[in-house]
């Protein structure tokens, strides 16, 4: 069978055939070699953690000695190796493939298969084919219930678009260029993460200190120690508007667009991107004590106990949905106390006061018992606009990366058959 992509480069002209990929490689298969682990190891150990959801080794310190056994499934340069399990139903790792690029470096544990291409297959483009709709094709072959699998006897029958070697050599360098161009803006991208983290330890006192390691220009005074349930003259939720009856009678809500937003914690959590939960005129007036306006805090006081978020402004009213509180002060600066709430202070006192269940919990009592340590209102303004500041930068970058995974994916679409 012969077919064409969409998208070609300049001078390939030839038909693409389509191959089982058991016809154009050769392949080893991995072993149990838990017993021996070692920290002294030589060998980088490939298993089912080692596959990370951008297509990269994921490193998780696991090594292996030399012997007879760990010598026969050391991976080569150029070879891949495809993971064949998964610890969850919905397939988010198996099939996965990883592309080695020197020997003597790796080798594989069991579920793991070493992948050899032929003379005919070059190893950067089956690295690519291999994980776009190649790996969609395993996805419809697993087996198994709660932990999914796949035989490899099964998946060298799929089949993988074959153009001319010169031609897969070009579309695996130009994925390739398009890879590295996305792992350096996620390494920036990590950068200004962790300077985040820097800034949360230095520009908020250390447990038990008055004042920070680093100040802006101008600002001396020593900070005052106050409980949370002083500075957040706001702490509801959504069962603080009436009876459980009352809410049941006059609040609906709606998949489709409607008057106001129900927020909910996955709201925040997707990046305030949809799908929406919605509520009539009828019911956000009912819902009175949790109306939501930018700027305010959201904690998540169930489950993941301590999670903070900042409400944006958005297209239309917003009020809270259960299984959330609202935080807010009205005389201090609530960009400040966001990124406050996130300091490892207030993490630690949250982690303390929780009860912990079936699900973990924090009661609005406990939570207004948490200390903090406050500077005047003009340095709260000034370290909340610097957060925030940086938080954009954040966003930002996160949009090039995003941008950059979309592109490729378009790209794969149209230069794939």
């Amino acid at each position: 069978m012969t077919k064409q992509p969409s998208y070609r480069f300049t001078g390939y002209t030839e038909v693409w055939e389509e191959k089982k990929l058991g016809e154009v490689s050769t392949h080893r298969s991995g072993t149990s070699i838990e017993k021996y682990f070692a920290e002294n190891g030589v060998y980088k150990v490939i298993s089912i953690g080692s596959y990370g959801l951008d297509g990269e080794y994921v490193d998780q310190g696991i090594r292996a000695i030399s012997n007879e056994v760990t010598d026969k499934k050391i991976v080569k340069e150029n070879e891949l190796t495809m993971v064949l399990n998964d610890k969850t139903s919905n397939g988010t790792i198996i099939g996965r493939t990883l592309l080695i690029k020197s020997s003597n470096e790796f080798v594989v544990n069991q579920r793991t298969e070493i992948i050899s291409p032929k003379e005919i297959l070059d190893s950067q483009y089956a690295y690519v084919v291999l994980n776009g709709n190649f790996r969609e094709q395993v996805k419809k072959i697993v087996q198994g219930g709660t932990q999914i699998y796949v035989n490899y006897s099964s998946v060298v029958q799929l089949k993988l678009p074959l153009p001319s070697l010169p031609e897969q050599t070009a579309i695996g360098s130009f994925f390739q260029d398009i890879d590295q161009l996305i792992s350096l803006q996620q390494r920036k991208l990590e950068v200004l993460k962790e300077q985040k983290k820097t800034y949360l330890k230095l520009l908020f006192p250390a447990k038990g200190q008055k004042k920070p390691s680093l100040r802006f220009a101008g600002f001396e005074d020593e900070w005052q120690e106050v409980k949370l349930g002083e500075v957040f003259d706001i702490v509801t939720d959504y069962v603080a508007n009436g009876s459980f009856e009352s809410l049941r009678n006059n609040v609906r809500t709606y998949e489709k667009d409607n008057f106001a937003y129900m927020i909910r914690l996955q709201d925040a959590s997707n990046s305030w991107k949809g799908p929406w939960l919605y509520t009539d005129e009828k019911g956000y007036n009912f819902l009175s004590k949790s109306r939501l306006f930018k700027d305010d805090i959201l904690m998540s006081n169930v489950g993941t106990v301590g999670r903070f978020f900042q409400v944006p402004e958005l297209d239309r009213p917003m009020t809270l949905a259960p299984n959330s509180v609202l935080i807010r002060s009205t005389s201090s600066n609530n960009q400040f106390l966001y990124f406050m709430m996130l300091t490892a202070n207030i993490q630690d006192q949250i982690t303390m006061r929780k009860t912990p269940g079936v699900q973990d919990k924090i009661n609005k009592t406990d939570f207004k018992r948490v200390i903090a340590t406050l500077p005047a209102l003009p340095e709260q303004e000034a370290i909340g606009a610097f957060f925030q500041d940086l938080d954009k930068a954040i966003a930002k970058q996160e949009e090039k990366v995003n941008q950059l995974k979309e592109s490729k994916q378009t790209l794969l679409r149209k230069m794939f058959i």
